[in-house]
């Protein structure tokens, strides 16, 4: 049945995180592990739809195999963080950096500080750019006298590319830590 299959897939998933682990050490960049991770991430969500722990009738041994696919999961997304961390880091410093000297180049008043109009945040939606160009974000804020403002903030192509690649590699990461933590309540329901 699904149980059997979920436990079918879930074996496969080890192969590829094994095949994975290969060519992580066999030191060849032209063959990274990170897209077979990533596929292999999406396998395991796939396996948890076939047999859902959270049904009225799943036995332990469902849920048991649930806390198994979390954990791995949780651990492919701490991965997939890991192989890209250097990367974050650039970006980190980078941003910052663009973040100080933005700052540090605007009249615009900085959030929370007491003043009547807040600097705007960019939308974290990507618009579509050509290269070289630079993303435009407008936001109407209203001040505490009952009187409106309007600021507008700049972001070069470059750096709101870096701030989504940003986001993408971190995000590994904060997935990481909360499907350890349904893991490990799902495994505290079992004792």
């Amino acid at each position: 049945g699904r149980f059997e299959k979920a436990v079918y897939y879930l074996d496969a998933v080890v192969s590829f995180v094994e095949c994975g682990n290969a060519l992580e050490s066999s030191f060849q960049e032209s063959k990274s592990p990170f897209p077979m991770y990533a596929e292999t991430v999406e396998l395991i969500k796939y396996t948890m739809k076939l047999k859902s722990y959270m049904a009225p009738d799943a036995t332990p041994a469902d849920k048991r195999l649930a806390v198994l696919c979390l954990r791995c999961q949780s651990l492919l997304y701490l991965r997939l963080f890991k192989l890209r961390k250097e990367s974050a880091i650039k970006y980190s410093k980078t941003l910052t950096e663009h973040l100080k000297n933005s700052q540090s180049n605007t009249q615009a008043p900085s959030p929370g500080m007491g003043n009547s109009k807040a600097a705007s945040m960019p939308s974290p939606v990507s618009p579509k750019l050509s290269p070289g160009s630079a993303a435009s974000y407008s936001s109407s804020a209203s001040g505490g006298g009952g009187g409106s403002g309007s600021s507008s903030v700049t972001i070069p192509q470059r750096i709101h590319q870096m701030a989504a690649s940003y986001v993408q590699v971190t995000s590994n990461f904060l997935y990481a830590t909360e499907v350890w933590d349904q893991a490990e309540q799902l495994a505290k329901e079992q004792k």
